[in-house]
């Protein structure tokens, strides 16, 4: 086995390992300042691990602006991609946990799949079918069973913003993929880290007036950022360079644990809980996001 690839492979491991280490952090900062105010402050770190990479890859004369209506798509599209399905996700990763939420919102490719097919022209596979029996079957599963009202409740509004972030992520990443064709990468993730940071602390100002900063302190600031660099950035940019380097199919595969890796991390860093009812329904999603990836 070729060198290159053994470090394609590494690089898709680390791309799973930092999309896990991200909702940790994500988790952790919900207990300290509401969604809106997560979503600012981790812009901090997006940003300037978006400037980097773009420095870097394209030099300083790549921060130019763009077209003014290029500009404003990339902000509509940023905005409800990462802005308000970011704002959801935090929201069940408060309310399932994040040994939960992760794997019910690692199932997006069943929203995703059907509908490159119909905006993109796609075509389509018979294997989605199979797969989306897989994966409900999975999030039946990951549906605590819950004796009191309350408890049912919370589990339902967790199921609902799960929903609305993948579509929320559903729409981003078809819109991506269109603008990909016109922009270089560097210069589009720059871009929407601008616009996400942007369009969050305005979201922050209008729900909150932006309450709750001068209580958050420097360490926690830190983790914030740290989460929205991981998330936002460096997982993508692992994955990305993993392609080139690595077969797509074994690159999928390794990038997929990442449910798994997050109930781990969920387990020894925040004392979720791991019931075999859990894991065997994150198997199922594991296995339904597989067979939609081929």
């Amino acid at each position: 086995m070729q060198s290159s690839q053994l470090l394609g492979y590494f690089l898709a491991f680390m791309a799973a390992v930092t999309w896990a280490v991200a909702p940790i952090l994500y988790r952790r900062g919900v207990e300290r300042i509401s969604y809106s105010g997560l979503g600012a402050l981790r812009c901090t770190g997006y940003i300037i691990s978006a400037a980097l990479f773009l420095f870097f890859a394209m030099g300083p004369s790549a921060f130019a602006p763009l077209a003014a209506g290029t500009m404003a798509r990339i902000f509509v599209y940023s905005v409800l991609w990462l802005v308000m399905g970011d704002f959801f996700y935090f929201s069940a990763l408060h309310k399932l946990g994040v040994s939960i939420a992760v794997p019910v919102t690692s199932s997006y490719p069943l929203l995703v799949v059907p509908a490159s097919w119909i905006f993109l022209g796609e075509p389509a596979s018979p294997m989605v079918f199979a797969a989306a029996v897989l994966i409900v079957a999975g999030l039946i599963l990951l549906s605590p069973r819950e004796d009191n009202p309350e408890g049912k409740r919370q589990v339902f509004g967790g199921l609902l913003v799960s929903f609305l972030a993948m579509s929320c992520w559903t729409f981003g990443m078809i819109t991506n993929k269109v603008l990909m064709q016109t922009i270089p990468v560097p210069q589009l993730e720059w871009w929407r880290a601008v616009s996400v940071t942007t369009g969050s602390w305005i979201m922050f100002f209008l729900l909150e007036r932006a309450r709750g900063v001068a209580n958050v302190s420097r360490v926690a600031m830190t983790e914030m950022a740290i989460a929205g660099a991981l998330g936002l950035t460096v997982g993508n940019l692992f994955l990305t360079y993993s392609y080139s380097l690595a077969p797509v199919d074994v690159v999928v595969c390794i990038a997929s644990i990442r449910p798994f890796l997050a109930a781990l991390f969920a387990t020894l860093f925040l004392r979720e809980r791991l019931t075999p009812r859990l894991a065997g329904g994150i198997v199922l999603v594991f296995v339904g996001v597989m067979a939609i990836s081929f």
